[in-house]
């Protein structure tokens, strides 16, 4: 894979594509629906809200074979970057992308300062916990909504200053 490419304002619908296919299964898996879950867990996510964050965030792409395959959206808010979305395409999936992506989101944290990476997920997700955790991230909350049968879950991975010995 070739090194993540910052996503210009004309590639969000592309982004959005990407973000449909990558979070359906997860959307079905957990009986999202668009009344309980904002955006049907961002499938459905309008493109003025996705241009709202590439105003205030920073938006990256994954390609291969000349293709979007793969979205890292990032927000830094203070000393901490927040993981809005990091989806690769199913039949892209288990080939070391995600890993790329989440790799590129931890160095650029770093080169910020920042003291904390943050995200999102549903908690119920087994598969995509477990491997948030063997990068080191550990959840710090986990919300249960009557509406939903999943918890909403928070994970985070403290950084080390940069400098600081291990």
């Amino acid at each position: 894979m070739l090194p993540p490419v910052r996503i210009e304002r004309e590639q969000l619908p592309d982004c959005l594509a990407v973000m449909a296919q990558g979070y359906e299964e997860s959307a079905q898996r957990f009986g999202m629906t668009e009344e309980n879950c904002p955006y049907r867990g961002r499938t459905r996510l309008p493109l003025e809200l996705l241009e709202r964050e590439f105003e205030t965030g920073q938006i990256y792409g994954a390609f291969a074979q000349g293709r979007l395959v793969g979205v890292l959206s990032l927000q830094r808010t203070g000393d901490v970057l927040m993981i809005n979305d990091l989806v690769v395409l199913p039949c892209w999936q288990r080939q070391g992308i995600g890993g790329g992506l989440l790799s590129f989101a931890l160095e650029k944290a770093g080169r910020l300062g920042c003291r904390r990476v943050r995200l999102g997920m549903v908690h119920d997700n087994l598969r995509l916990r477990r491997w948030y955790e063997a990068h080191g991230f550990r959840t710090v909350e986990v919300r249960r909504f009557e509406a939903v049968r999943y918890g909403v879950g928070r994970m985070e991975l403290a950084l080390r200053p940069q400098g600081d010995p291990a």
